[in-house]
């Protein structure tokens, strides 16, 4: 099954890359920026205490985010998007009770670089629906923290850094103000962000607004 993920992975990708490279020469290309708001789950049960009898669960899982991007349209109906995105940093704190008293804290960041085929339907009046499917090369970064009697094994890292392609989906629709400008509201979804342990594996998404520029 790992295998033909891999590959449907290898195929989006050539597709996405000889898109660019078929349409470099072409017209129109635009750039965009996006912020908006962005929320992350760390997996439904982080933070274990060995011997910890009382413990609760506190999170932060939605932040800031942000994104760049360029893209060139190969068709009224398609384009290829390219760019950086930042997912903002989640944050969870699980804090011991009993037998004694001290607490054990993760802080997570998701961003990366991805490249998107977008699919574009106008329904009249110059909005047009809009739909993508693409892979991220994504970096997560973790950091554990103790405090009082919570203290981590001998050891154990206390960073974690990866970096993997995973994929994301999104849709929205997008309003074109001018000829050289339009603006676009989407919701993107992050697939399988880091590792299991320590805090569970991350599935993000993002809420953006986004201003277009083309040129022709």
């Amino acid at each position: 099954m790992r295998l033909i993920l891999n590959a449907m992975q290898g195929v989006v990708l050539m597709v996405a890359i000889g898109a660019f490279s078929a349409a470099a020469a072409k017209e129109p290309y635009y750039g965009g920026i996006g912020v908006g708001y962005a929320k992350a789950r760390l997996g439904n049960n982080p933070l274990g205490i060995t011997g910890a009898t009382a413990t609760s669960l506190s999170r932060d899982e939605s932040d800031i985010g942000a994104k760049l991007f360029a893209g060139y349209r190969l068709h009224p109906n398609w384009a290829v998007e390219g760019g950086y995105v930042d997912l903002g940093k989640t944050s969870a704190k699980r804090t011991m009770t009993a037998p004694g008293i001290g607490s054990i804290s993760i802080d997570s960041r998701n961003s990366g670089w991805f490249v998107d085929v977008v699919g574009r339907v106008p329904v009249g009046n110059g909005v047009s629906l809009i739909g993508k499917v693409g892979q991220i090369y994504a970096e997560n970064r973790k950091q554990l923290s103790t405090s009082g009697a919570v203290s981590l094994a001998p050891g154990t890292a206390s960073s974690f850094r990866e970096r993997e392609f995973n994929w994301k989906y999104g849709a929205g629709a997008e309003y074109e103000i001018s000829k050289t400008m339009a603006a676009r509201g989407e919701f993107e979804l992050y697939r399988k962000l880091g590792k299991e342990d320590p805090g569970g594996e991350n599935e993000a998404g993002l809420f953006s607004l986004n201003l277009l520029v083309k040129f022709e």
